[in-house]
């Protein structure tokens, strides 16, 4: 009986394969957009939507490594400043009778008035707190404002909560069996919902 050599594996050969055939990032660019109000997007209350300009007015490149130091330090200032409107939202509360009368000092503070030391940064961990924060009407208009947009149409505020308000309103009035004769989807065409 002789020895029959052994078929290299299959397995084997698809891997070797594989392996040099990554994918590998050497850069990052990143593209500038002026802001705009948005038209396309339906903020979650109020008006004055984000958007922006329809082509970029600046490019930029970096490597791996600076584009990751860039957003750490970007998203470390946005906590920041999350930290430090938080703080001035409870100092003005401390300063109010039980949060229902406003007081001449509580209305005076500023966002100046907190300081660097009086947030706790440390405490929270800059990836498990990063996501896009939802902005109230006040702050998105002082944005476009401060973007170069002179005039903020006021139309948009009724039309964005006509489309808020169709949301909600989703499939038909029927209850427990289809009415075709009255029933919206059904003569739209779709099942009853």
């Amino acid at each position: 009986s002789c020895a029959v050599p052994a078929a290299p594996s299959i397995l084997r050969r698809s891997r070797a394969r594989r392996a040099g055939k990554r994918v590998r990032f050497a850069q990052v660019t990143v593209y500038y957009f002026a802001r705009r109000q948005g038209f396309t997007c339906v903020p979650s209350a109020g008006g004055s939507s984000l958007g922006m300009a329809p082509r970029h007015h600046r490019a930029r490149r970096y490597s791996l490594s600076q584009f990751a130091h860039l957003r750490q330090v970007s998203h470390r200032q946005h906590l920041r400043q999350h930290l430090r409107r938080e703080k001035l939202r409870a100092r003005r509360r401390e300063l109010t009778q039980n949060g229902t009368v406003p007081s001449a000092e509580a209305a005076g503070l500023t966002l100046a008035d907190v300081s660097d030391d009086d947030l706790d940064v440390g405490q929270v961990e800059v990836g498990d707190y990063f996501y896009l924060q939802p902005l109230p009407t006040k702050r998105r208009r002082a944005l476009l404002r401060a973007s170069g947009v002179r005039r903020i149409d006021a139309e948009e505020r009724q039309e964005l909560r006509a489309l808020r308000l169709s949301r909600e309103q989703c499939g038909c009035l029927c209850r427990l069996t289809c009415e075709p004769r009255t029933c919206a989807c059904s003569q739209a065409g779709i099942q009853c919902q």
